[in-house]
């Protein structure tokens, strides 16, 4: 009998902790940040207070959002802020998108396999009467 109440007891031990465990998941709160420039989403307990701007940064009431510290870029595309040099879904202007295998260098859809002036990658230069095959200079 004593055993059956032992193992009773922990029991509801275990489910109380199980469910004190379930509702202390933390919240996400949504906070304004400098006024109406936009929302910013507080970060979970793992980032210990900080906060994640880039990833909920939005310009739909006022595009100024986009100059603020850590902000994922300068303009505001479909009230998003971008990067319109590196976007590739946004490069060089908003809703210009690079092809499958272009990425876009300063506003420019460039094909790194092939392009002598970004050969591999943005700004990777061939030297002078090298060629550019699969990302690499002068390779066969």
């Amino acid at each position: 009998m004593n055993t059956f109440r032992i193992s009773y007891f922990i029991m509801v031990l275990i489910m109380v902790l199980a469910i004190a465990i379930t509702f202390s998941e933390p919240l996400k709160v949504e906070a304004k940040h400098h006024g109406n420039y936009g929302r910013v989403i507080a970060a979970n307990a793992s980032n210990k207070g900080r906060k994640r701007i880039g990833a909920a940064l939005t310009c739909d009431k006022s595009s100024k959002v986009c100059r603020l510290k850590g902000s994922p870029g300068r303009d505001c595309c479909r009230k998003k802020c971008v990067d319109l040099r590196t976007n590739k879904l946004n490069c060089g202007r908003c809703g210009k998108s690079c092809q499958y295998s272009e990425v876009c260098c300063n506003g420019y859809c460039v094909n790194p396999m092939f392009d002598r002036r970004h050969c591999g990658g943005c700004f990777k230069k061939c030297k002078k009467g090298r060629s550019c095959a699969y990302g690499m200079c002068s390779y066969a």
